[in-house]
């Protein structure tokens, strides 16, 4: 686990203490189809939902202060935008 420090403050302040200067493509891997979303968007998904999963670069986003973290680590690294793959989770498991 990472130290408190060194990562985005938690808490509803976080968007408003440090700007997340990213972009984030959510693909959809049922359909097929791209579009950008914003964070407010990502916020007000469903992440109670067992069923579906979302994935940025193999590792699996349980909820909004975890994608939280990863865009932060991103954007330490200087990417400017990051795919998030959402799709039911036996496909994820299956492998397609």
């Amino acid at each position: 686990m990472a130290d408190k420090d060194h990562g985005p403050p938690e808490g509803p302040e976080t968007q408003g203490e440090r700007r997340f200067k990213i972009r984030l493509k959510l693909y959809d891997r049922e359909s097929g189809e791209s579009r950008y979303c914003t964070l407010d968007e990502a916020k007000a998904w469903d992440w109670a939902d067992p069923e579906t999963w979302r994935m940025i670069g193999g590792w699996q986003i349980p909820n909004f202060q975890a994608l939280l973290q990863i865009l932060y680590l991103k954007m330490e690294k200087g990417i400017e935008e990051v795919e998030i793959v959402e799709a039911p989770r036996f496909t994820m498991l299956s492998g397609g």
